[in-house]
């Protein structure tokens, strides 16, 4: 295999490392030029229970106090934050605290041995997940489309190991794809994005994500956060950890279902296997069903507003963990202003 292809994290590699628990602080902040009547929104930040993830404890607070703050499970088993402000106001703080355990992923070698097309629905086997269907068909930022075909044929070649092929489809896009924060926006279409092969990540999750289901497997789209350094201060910062790219806000990357394995993550934004450094908030068909935040706000015409987001994942140590007979699961959501 190439020496560009990333590593493959396989059982008989010896024992697990550890569990990491993180304390992760995602901050969306807007400033309106002009007072703003109402504000409606839908966060995507809490992090998600998985085999991999244990959620100890989470919080949303907004800023201004919110009329209302609720929570809602969707039909991917996603957790969402919606939030309503209503009264007037010029800026929008709305903050996701958690903390999280996150403990490596590896692969049993004899399924990531198999061909890619015993990989397909035909093959998936009555203990398979009828979700897990959807994920097989193109969604509304992933349609089907000839260059994603072409990207398919260069990696899924015929017999090829499953896992060797979705390392290769992550050194593909991370070598022949350009990351560049400012060729793309959330509304790019990924025929420009396979086009120009330019963007950042939530574009090469899209071309991998189509690249898969071009070929007949299922493939999801994930979001979430990269590891962070930490701040002498404590403060929240945005500064990448192992030379990661992508953690200065949140992350996405994909997961490829393998029959005896369940779903595979990959990220070929950093040319990897997903590991330790991830945390997972939400997944979805794509982009679309997992924003970090969208909603509707109601005020002068022609207001205009800016953004920032920052993002901390720093490690503590366990001894740090919430206390209390609700630690391992979600613990609270608060409504209050910050």
């Amino acid at each position: 295999m190439s020496e560009n292809l990333p590593r493959i994290p396989l059982r008989d590699e010896g024992p697990d490392a550890p569990a990491i628990d993180y304390r992760v602080h995602h901050l969306t902040a807007y400033r309106y030029a002009k007072a703003v009547s109402r504000n409606y929104g839908r966060a995507h930040v809490e992090p998600r229970a998985t085999p991999h993830q244990r959620v100890l404890s989470h919080e949303v607070t907004v800023d201004p106090a919110p009329a209302r703050l609720t929570a809602h499970t969707d039909f991917f088993g996603n957790s969402s934050t919606y939030l309503l402000v209503d009264e007037p106001h010029e800026h929008l703080d709305v903050h996701s605290r958690a903390v999280v355990s996150v403990a490596e992923r590896r692969y049993p070698a004899e399924t990531l041995e198999r061909p890619w097309e015993q990989c397909t629905p035909d093959h998936w086997g009555p203990l398979m997940p009828a979700e897990s269907i959807d994920f097989t068909h193109p969604s509304p930022r992933v349609p089907a489309l000839a260059a994603a075909r072409e990207l398919a044929r260069e990696v899924l070649t015929p017999e090829r190991p499953i896992g060797e092929a979705l390392a290769a489809l992550t050194g593909m896009i991370f070598r022949e794809f350009t990351y560049d924060s400012a060729a793309t926006t959330v509304t790019s279409t990924l025929e420009e994005v396979l086009q120009a092969r330019h963007g950042v990540c939530q574009d090469f999750a899209h071309a991998g994500v189509a690249a898969a289901r071009a070929a007949g497997l299922a493939a999801r789209y994930v979001s979430g956060y990269l590891r962070t350094a930490p701040a002498a201060d404590g403060a929240l910062v945005t500064e990448p950890a192992d030379e990661m790219i992508g953690s200065a806000a949140s992350h996405a990357w994909l997961s490829v279902l393998v029959p005896g394995t369940g779903w595979v993550d990959i990220d070929p934004t950093n040319n990897t296997f997903v590991d330790q450094r991830f945390v997972t908030t939400a997944w979805g068909r794509d982009y679309a069903d997992v924003p970090p935040l969208k909603g509707i706000v109601v005020g002068p015409p022609g207001a205009s507003s800016t953004l920032r987001v920052a993002v901390g994942v720093v490690p503590q140590p366990a001894a740090d963990r919430p206390a209390g007979p609700d630690a391992g699961e979600t613990a609270s959501r608060g409504a209050q202003g910050d």
